[in-house]
């Protein structure tokens, strides 16, 4: 019998992908969850669910038993990098040979002290450099599935476009991108010796972005007007002061960048804005019929 490959987070956006992906390639998967009901829900009988928390150093030992792979993804919170040092750790103690991390955006993370985020994962990678487990860690850029969907609401309601990010550009990724690639990574003979960063292939704006809408809903979209800034969220927490940074740093351009990372490791461009954006109006319509 196969060797089962643990994924966390796997009832998360970006865990159900990879989830998935892995099933579809006839992989055997064990799911480490907080959530066995919803996971069940999502993938039936065809993984295996191992209950647990990263707080709780047995269930990790436990649902580490037995495999060599790990996926290792949590979501932002001030104690990730304690979480995901656990869950690496336990991973060398059970005999784990590869580790595939999700990391921060790569303009998170270097230089540091600029993003709590980033400096939590940053920690979390320093880690794995000193333990004798092949790893790798993907620094995806900003998700077109976190970044975009509430520009796509306001269009939908005739709202004029907030440019939150003042006239600063993106290269935004796809999650099915992330997914495709950390699969690739789990199931390549070895895996790549540096970070991967992860890119869309060009980066736009706010008003790039007001342009394709116009075009798929064949009317005009306006964008407001700012000065560049970025609006301070409400809420004094990790997860708010975190994504405060992230909106700070990415009208600052640093988000602009664009790599060559998906087409050399899987053989096709990433997809586009365009094509994510006109994917999803005709879900909507396909529904709506």
């Amino acid at each position: 019998m196969s060797v089962p490959i643990l994924v966390t987070g796997a009832t998360g956006r970006l865990g159900q992908l990879v989830t998935a992906r892995l099933l579809e390639q006839s992989q055997r998967v064990r799911v480490f969850t907080r959530r066995p009901e919803t996971a069940r829900a999502l993938f039936g009988a065809r993984v295996e669910i191992a209950p647990g928390d990263f707080a709780d150093r047995d269930s990790l030992h436990k649902a580490l038993a037995g495999t060599r792979k790990l996926f290792l993804l949590s979501p932002i919170s001030e104690r990730l990098a304690e979480e995901q040092i656990a869950a690496a750790g336990a991973a060398a103690i059970e005999g784990g040979s590869r580790i595939v991390k999700i990391s921060g955006s790569d303009w998170t993370i270097d230089p540091p002290g600029v993003s709590i985020s980033g400096d939590a994962h940053a920690a979390v990678e320093w880690h794995l450099r000193g333990l004798n487990i092949e790893h790798v860690c993907i620094r995806p850029n900003a998700w077109m599935q976190v970044a975009l969907l509430n520009t796509i609401r306001q269009a939908m309601t005739r709202q004029v476009l907030n440019a939150r990010h003042g006239t600063a550009r993106v290269a935004y990724i796809d999650a099915r991108d992330i997914a495709d690639v950390a699969v690739h990574q789990l199931l390549a003979p070895r895996v790549a010796d540096k970070p991967l960063i992860i890119t869309g292939s060009e980066a736009v704006s706010i008003r790039d972005i007001a342009g394709i809408l116009a075009r798929v809903l064949h009317r005009p979209i306006g964008v407001a007007e700012t000065s560049g800034s970025v609006a301070p969220l409400l809420g004094d927490g990790f997860e708010h002061r975190a994504v405060a940074q992230f909106g700070t740093l990415i009208a600052a351009g640093r988000a602009a960048t664009v790599t060559r990372v998906v087409p050399e490791l899987l053989g096709h461009a990433p997809r586009t804005v365009k094509a994510f954006i006109t994917e999803h109006f005709a879900a909507d319509a396909a529904l709506a019929g």
